[in-house]
């Protein structure tokens, strides 16, 4: 006869999550990354002006309504 999960008990197959670590990024990466957008911004401004500042404010703001579809799109 076999062993059904009413017979074990749902403690051996549920998930324990109070043992998780929650990971987090790093300050250094952030603040590597945010140097890095903010050179990529000046380095636009400073090749095409005021169009290169144009440019990037609307590159980046189909980045943020991308990352905000792809957070919103599970569920």
């Amino acid at each position: 006869m076999t062993m059904t999960t009413a017979d074990t008990g749902m403690t051996t197959f549920a998930a324990d999550h109070n043992d998780t670590e929650v990971k987090q990024i790093s300050p250094g990466f952030m603040f590597t990354l945010a140097l890095v957008i903010v050179a990529i911004a000046v380095g636009l401004v400073a090749t095409m002006g005021l169009g290169g500042l144009i440019l990037w404010a609307v590159g980046s703001a189909w980045i943020m309504l991308a990352i905000l579809v792809v957070m919103t799109a599970g569920g």
